[in-house]
């Protein structure tokens, strides 16, 4: 056997091996809720899908639908052809298997960035990166688009038309913002033709992608084209809802943030971790100082989506991080290329160990997540059994109520806070006349806290309230955290937020003996699947 043989072997081997491993983490317990729906996203995208036959325009069944309906046409052949299944967990599995191939697809990206080696670096990274991993337990339309348009970046760079084409077609029937990459690709197809000197040959490149990107979008959300002001109105809102031209209040929470800065400082505080963050954009600078070099020149057009990737969606208004998810496997994919880089060998292999340490210690950390109840379970349990039948629970109005149905369930009466709109004395009194009615309070996650604490000129008397409420009543906390072993990784949305927190400590809190406290994270990286709920019973109110 060749040397080369016994290389090519190697990184075969580290393929397999890298694919396990991004299956198991992202097949881990798809039931991580019990169950109960608990991302918003899922419930939709589920319902969406009861609602509307197959034949039928889900932008009927649901107006202002902000997506393609491609995602949802899956979910109805999904339960065609498994009409026993749960419905739900079927759509989980889907989204784990498009996360590995989003793995497999940031490793093409690290091969052509970075070499040979690059792929299964960039793809054990991604793999390990604990965003990705939890993006994959939920059903939501931004994996599907991430992993099509990396694939279209990718086949055109191979001037492979008309599968970047196709590619394009269906991330646009998942996802108005595919748009981005369709531009882009159509612009670099246009310019291909222009420099043909045969007439015969001009246009064809062009054309090609056009016409794949049109036939994939009719296959793919052929109400599109069939209804297109039905289904293009709730993209366009959802347009205007992420540029900040109006607010709900789940988009409060980024007042004050800064574009650009605030999405890399979360990804490297959770969606990628610091390591592959550092590394990916050194790489990347390095690449772009370095692009009248004849090697580097073939990387322009990766460079080009990795920055417009960052500038278009890091400058929104609205940052959720899913929104970054078509940069995730570049980031990879330029780490990769920046390690490898480093010309020392010791060096290189004890930068390249530290980053997959680091990374991997959080990607295991999100894992640990799942392996405990999730706290809306445990919290409704618990209410339960300390709250009479018909008792008064206070929840607040834009969060998931709280207790959820259970086989054990009593009937109560549930007082909703417009906590958002509670920025004057006379709807802050309100808030206290229905907490004075109220057994129990209960804040379902940090959702309202880390919106109200963005604004506490606006919110100083509420934040005031909570507290008061928070000191002086029986306050019980529910959570559950990234945990390694006897380490969890966690942010204090409470004392973030300039909060009374509990007695406990956050080592208590989440059951292990030491925790490592981050900076505050964006409420996506923990209210859906690891949410903070309090629980706080009145003393003024007999049970």
């Amino acid at each position: 056997m060749t040397s080369q043989d016994s290389w090519g072997w190697r990184i075969r081997l580290a393929w397999l091996g890298i694919l396990i491993l991004a299956a198991g983490l992202r097949l881990y317990r798809p039931d991580w809720d019990g169950g109960i729906a608990a991302h918003p996203d899922e419930r939709f995208l589920l319902d969406v899908a009861q609602r509307a036959p197959l034949a039928r325009s889900p932008c009927a069944a649901a107006p202002d639908f902000p997506y393609g309906t491609f995602p949802i046409t899956l979910i109805q052949l999904l339960a065609i052809a498994s009409p026993d299944a749960d419905p739900l967990f079927a759509a989980r599995l889907l989204s784990a298997l498009v996360g590995v191939l989003l793995v497999v697809a940031g490793g093409a990206a690290g091969s052509r960035v970075a070499g040979p080696w690059g792929g299964p670096l960039a793809a054990v990274l991604l793999a390990l990166a604990p965003f990705p991993i939890q993006q994959a337990h939920f059903y939501t339309v931004d994996p599907f688009m991430a992993l099509l348009v990396t694939v279209a970046i990718l086949a055109a760079a191979q001037r492979h038309w008309r599968l970047a084409g196709a590619m394009c077609g269906l991330a646009l029937a998942c996802k108005a913002s595919a748009v981005l990459a369709w531009g882009v690709l159509l612009a670099m197809a246009v310019r291909e033709d222009w420099q043909m000197r045969s007439i015969l040959r001009v246009g064809r490149a062009g054309l090609a992608f056009v016409f794949a990107s049109l036939l994939a979008l009719g296959l793919g959300s052929p109400w599109a084209m069939l209804t297109p002001v039905s289904c293009w109105r709730g993209a366009l809102v959802q347009g205007a809802l992420v540029g900040g031209r109006y607010i709900v209040p789940y988009t409060q929470q980024y007042y004050g943030t800064l574009p650009l800065l605030y999405p890399l400082w979360q990804i490297a505080l959770w969606g990628m971790g610091p390591g592959v963050t550092v590394a990916g954009l050194g790489g990347a600078l390095f690449a772009l100082l370095r692009l009248h070099s004849r090697r580097l020149r073939s990387r322009s057009l990766y460079l080009a989506w990795t920055g417009l990737v960052l500038l278009a969606f890091g400058s929104l208004w609205v940052k959720f991080p899913r929104y970054m998810l078509p940069l995730y496997p570049w980031l990879a994919a330029w780490a990769a290329f920046g390690l490898l880089r480093v010309r020392n060998g010791v060096e290189r292999r004890v930068a390249i160990g530290l980053v997959l340490s680091v990374t991997g210690f959080m990607g295991m950390a999100q894992v640990g997540v799942y392996r405990t109840p999730h706290p809306w379970l445990t919290a409704s349990r618990w209410l339960y059994e300390r709250v009479p039948e018909r008792g008064v629970v206070a929840v607040e109005a834009w969060e998931h109520p709280l207790p959820v149905p259970l086989p054990e369930a009593r009937s109560y009466v549930l007082y909703p806070l417009s906590v958002y709109e509670a920025d004057t004395p006379s709807e802050v009194a309100a808030v206290q006349h229905t907490l004075d009615q109220a057994h129990v309070l209960v804040i379902a996650s940090r959702r309202a806290v880390n919106a109200l604490a963005r604004q506490p000129d606006r919110y100083a008397d509420l934040l005031s309230l909570y507290g008061k409420v928070l000191a002086e009543w029986e306050v019980h906390v529910f959570t559950r955290c990234p945990v390694v072993g006897p380490f969890a990784l966690t942010d204090d949305p409470l004392s973030d937020a300039a909060l009374p927190s509990p007695g406990d400590t956050l080592a208590e809190r989440c059951g292990v003996r030491w925790a490592i406290r981050l900076p505050r994270l964006d409420e996506s990286f923990r209210v859906y699947d690891a949410p903070l709920t309090v629980v706080a019973f009145n003393p003024g109110v007999s049970p």
